[in-house]
């Protein structure tokens, strides 16, 4: 009897590999030729009675009679007995005629060039698996694919793809023990078997089944509990919502159990709607090619973008578990080209979604204030700028009635001042025993505003019975004297929810909703919620957020329309102060997005603002992909003596950066990337407002940007302010200005002068300098009147009408000679430089007739010509009556 083909149970093989699964495909006995036939002769063949003919298998074979009377093959395709090549296998055929669902291909001993083509036709609920076990004179591989010749699984609409394209198996004489499992999950698919080359036998051997979909056992794999993302290959969305029972969400590499795909890169999304959800992950088996960690191997990010935090990379481990905190958690699976032997088949993974609301979790830190602009300075002259600012940061602890646990619950005040304050944190209605009504007090210094952000809410009583009321001041139930007081709640109702209502962090798509914020105009705040009598069994009602006090005396007064803005006022805020990454804003956890933080400093008529960034972490950038030139390299930063620029090939919000911005939009300075500490610390002194920038290209609560500490101080120096003269002649000069001396100090000025007068004259004005200095590093210009009041926003800048001259510092010394009658001039000086400008402004008027001007300043003499034909017209029929006038008295 010839030697037994090498078909093991499944039982053996899944001793060879416990990672590895498949249908098991069973014999009639042990001893047998191959799959059909039991013994190639002793069986009576049909008409003549002689026993030379094979015995078939009893159970789903036939003989393959003249053509081949030593085999047996499965009934409905024993007509392709010597020649199983370019043939339809087709499931409803098989089961009918054999009674089984797999079977066994083995191709013909091609001479190469040639090629063979199965088209695989599975029933409804069925996939194409299959499971090679020896390959002879396949092609080879070089490194990177296929040559000479390969055998592929695709799709019935493939099977004319010749470029490469998909999973291609090769190999010059091998045997797979456990065989290599390839599936289509897509309706009919075409296994196709090429040689392109001169050989002298070349022939494959497999099983292929037509697996059910909801085969529990061994394949029949299918992702659980999440969502595909459309428009995408291989990317799922995994929510908390739709993970609730031990086993509902399961995820794994495409294909599996068997190859998945090459050049592949697929991305799983976990998306949490709770501040109390963890992720947990727990991968029990991962089989990835040996010695291949730069192109197959797992990636997880603390964020939902693929430039977020890495946490953990997988490429070598059989299992593994990972645990995290959401909201976004981004789990990345990278292939490369199919390597030889081909005995890998990724990862498959369970998932659970975790609800702790645990007390033994040390509580956050809030970074206080920054001390005066004075003592910044001397701290970062004396240590390291790299080390954190140890001083800086407190630890919170939650004053409450049940300070036992330590929760913000129902009954909890919370207070957000003196030793052990709380700055920010969460509050959920859930982690303390139910009660009808609920109340959480939150009580700020008398300089604090209170901002409350809601994440999740569930009410279920009708008209309003249940309900949810954000109050400004200290309010409590009043039980049934309640009545009385609700005019006087109504009027400081900052938000009311009145049920039934529920509202989740995130729409169906994963993304985050609009924040549903509030912000209070006093230091207190409270949260009632009135709920059903008792807890409903299948839902409960609750609400959950976060609240952060804001110091507006030290912090800026904040805009309550903006997410993270800021104003500093600089007669009514602090002379000194500094400014840091809100990196500890629990309001924060449902973004996940670009977030831009800004501090708008606006000094009065006679000061001006200096801002110094003394401290910066590394900056990244999250750039979409494609979107980069290749060869990019991020965002950079050169500063010159014009100020700092941030230089990138895609837009500056792609990139994480820290930028000083003048009232007109001119950045004065940018930071980003790997900035050089050895640069900081970079000081901007302006006479005008300057906002200051925090741009965190994508920020999430796990990763929460780059850390930043600034100074500020307001200084009283009126170094040209906006004024009119109305003097025939005078002089205006520069004035000197205490300096830091560090190397990136810029100096902004954009001021503005008008020479006014009452008479028509010739007027001269004369500038000089002793600096040498660009144009670009600051220059004075001379306008003509345009004619718009003071009272316009931009004030008496918006006077400047047409350039008339321009005077740069390399000039020296210039006398421009204006045109006669024009007798309102504006000067503006501009300029952005590491030095001070120095200059000097004479002027002087000589005066023809003393025609006395009572009205506003005149504009331009063409100007005035152009644009008043009406009044022209008037005067020239004064004139006339006037004339007629005089006759009419002379002929009296």
């Amino acid at each position: 009897m010839r030697q037994v083909l090498a078909l093991v149970l499944a039982a053996v093989w899944s001793a060879v590999s416990s990672q590895i699964a498949w249908t098991p495909i069973f014999l009639d006995a042990g001893s047998q030729i191959d799959l059909w036939t039991q013994s190639s002769s002793g069986c009576a063949c049909p008409g003549d009675g002689t026993e030379d003919c094979a015995c078939c298998v009893r159970d789903g074979a036939c003989p393959c009679g003249d053509l081949a009377p030593g085999r047996c093959a499965q009934c409905g395709l024993e007509q392709y007995c010597s020649n199983m090549c370019n043939i339809t296998i087709d499931s409803r055929v098989l089961k009918s005629k054999s009674g089984k669902t797999f079977g066994q291909i083995k191709s013909p001993s091609i001479e190469g060039p040639g090629a063979c083509s199965y088209f695989l036709q599975p029933d409804a609920g069925q996939r194409v698996e299959i499971q090679l076990y020896r390959l002879v004179s396949v092609g080879r591989f070089n490194g990177s694919s296929c040559v000479g010749g390969w055998l592929q699984l695709s799709g019935a609409t493939a099977v004319r793809n010749v470029d490469g394209v998909g999973t291609r198996l090769c190999g010059e004489n091998e045997r797979y023990s456990p065989p290599v499992v390839l599936f289509a999950d897509h309706g009919a698919s075409t296994l196709d078997f090429r040689i392109t080359e001169k050989t002298v036998r070349s022939q494959f051997l497999a099983f292929f089944s037509f697996t059910s979909l909801s085969n529990t056992q061994g394949v029949g794999f299918h992702p659980r509990g999440g969502s595909r993302i459309p428009h995408t290959d291989c990317d799922w969305l995994y929510q908390d919502i739709s993970c609730r029972g031990a086993g509902t969400c399961v995820l794994a590499s495409p294909g599996y159990p068997g190859l998945y795909p090459p050049h592949r890169r697929c991305r799983y999304l976990f998306a949490t709607n709770s501040v109390h959800t963890r992720v947990k992950i727990i991968f029990t088996s991962i089989l990835l090619p040996d010695d291949h960690c730069i192109t197959d191997y797992l990636t997880l990010r603390a964020g939902s973008s693929p430039s977020a935090p890495l946490l953990a990379t997988i490429c070598l481990e059989k299992s593994a578990t990972l645990e995290y905190p959401g909201p976004n958690l981004l789990l990345e699976f990278n292939s490369g080209p199919l390597v030889p032997p081909y005995n890998y088949n990724g990862f498959i993974a369970k998932l659970e979604f975790l609800e702790r609301m645990e007390t033994s979790e040390p509580p956050p830190t809030v970074v206080v204030a920054s001390p005066p602009l004075a003592a910044l300075t001397h701290l970062t002259h004396h240590v390291d700028r790299t080390a954190p600012l140890e001083n800086t940061v407190i630890t919170n602890e939650i004053v409450s009635h049940n300070k036992a646990n330590g929760r913000v619950g129902c009954g909890v005040s919370v207070r957000g001042y003196g030793a052990g304050g709380v700055r920010s944190g969460h509050f959920d209605t859930r982690s303390t025993p139910w009660r009808t009504q609920c109340t959480i007090h939150l009580l700020g210094s008398p300089t604090d505003v209170v901002q409350v952000s809601l994440f999740n809410y569930n009410l279920r009583l009708q008209s309003c019975r249940s309900h949810i009321e954000i109050l400004e001041g200290y309010y409590e139930f009043i039980g049934r004297g309640e009545k009385g007081n609700r005019s006087e709640r109504g009027d400081r109702a900052l938000l009311r929810v009145c049920g039934p209502y529920v509202r989740e962090a995130r729409d169906p798509a994963g993304r985050f909703l609009i924040r549903q914020a509030v912000t209070s105009k006093g230091a207190n705040i409270t949260i009632l919620v009135r709920r059903a009598s008792s807890q409903s069994v299948d839902e409960e009602e609750f609400v959950d957020g976060a609240f952060a006090f804001h110091d507006e005396q030290h912090e800026g007064t904040i805009s309550p329309d903006a997410t993270c803005a800021t104003t500093h006022y600089g007669f009514s805020s602090q002379r000194h102060g500094g400014v840091s990454a809100p990196s500890h804003h629990h309001i924060f956890w449902n973004i996940e997005e670009r977030l831009l933080c800004t501090h708008l400093f606006m000094p009065a008529v006679n000061q001006s603002v200096t801002i110094e960034i003394q401290r910066l972490d590394r900056m990244w950038s999250a750039e979409p992909p494609g979107t980069a030139p290749a060869g990019s390299m991020g965002c950079k930063t050169a500063c010159g003596d014009a100020g700092c620029e941030c230089r990138a090939a895609t837009a500056l919000l792609y990139h994480d950066h820290i930028a000083l911005v003048a009232s007109d939009g001119t950045h004065l300075s940018c930071l980003c990337g790997d900035f050089q500490a050895a640069w900081l610390p970079v000081v901007v002194r302006s006479w005008t407002s300057l906002r200051l920038e925090y741009s965190v290209a994508h920020y999430t609560y796990a990763s929460r940007g780059f850390d930043y500490a600034a100074a500020y101080s307001f200084n009283d120096d009126a170094m040209c302010g906006q004024r009119t003269y109305t003097t025939h002649s005078g002089e205006i000069s520069s004035r000197n200005v205490s300096v830091t001396g560090t190397l990136n100090e810029f100096f902004y000025q954009q001021c503005t002068w008008v020479l006014d007068s009452n008479v028509e004259r010739q007027l001269f004005i004369d500038i000089s300098s002793e600096q040498d200095k660009s144009c670009g590093s600051w220059n004075i210009t001379l306008h003509e009147w345009s004619g718009i009041g003071t009272h316009s926003p931009e004030g008496l800048a918006a006077a400047a009408g047409e350039l008339l001259y321009t005077f740069c510092a390399r000039h020296k010394n210039h006398t421009y000679t204006l045109p006669w009658r024009l007798n309102t001039v504006v000067i503006r000086l501009v300029a952005l430089s590491r030095q001070q400008p120095l200059y000097v402004i004479r002027w002087r008027s000589q005066v023809v007739r003393a025609n006395t001007r009572l009205g506003p300043p005149t504009p331009a003499p063409a100007a005035a010509a152009s644009a008043s034909p009406l009044l022209l017209s008037r005067i020239y029929f004064t004139v006339l009556l006037l004339q007629s006038l005089v006759r009419l008295r002379r002929d009296c």
